[in-house]
């Protein structure tokens, strides 16, 4: 069995609402297979799904910002002001 690495980890997710939210607008995403939410560390995992490329998944990814900007405008919250994003080389 092959261990999943994520292709997208989202820092300062500190609530279930915007958690919630955000795996929803990616789960709609042909190129993400999973989505761990560890609300706990503040952080989701989005992972690349099998036999898409890296490049692919990146292309579908390239509205990261604006989506995660309109995720918490649209629920209204104050606590995940600060979120950053990384895509891990991998």
């Amino acid at each position: 069995m092959t261990k999943m690495r994520p292709g997208l980890i989202i820092e300062g997710i500190g609530c279930v609402k915007c958690a919630e939210a955000i795996e929803e607008k990616f789960m709609a995403k042909s190129t993400v297979e999973k989505i761990f939410s560890g609300i706990h560390k503040k952080m989701i995992f989005v992972h690349i799904s099998k036999n898409v490329t890296r490049k692919s998944f990146l292309s579908s990814l390239m509205d990261v910002p604006l989506l995660l900007k309109g995720i918490i405008e649209a629920t209204h919250c104050h606590c995940c002001r600060e979120i950053h994003f990384d895509f891990p080389a991998g």
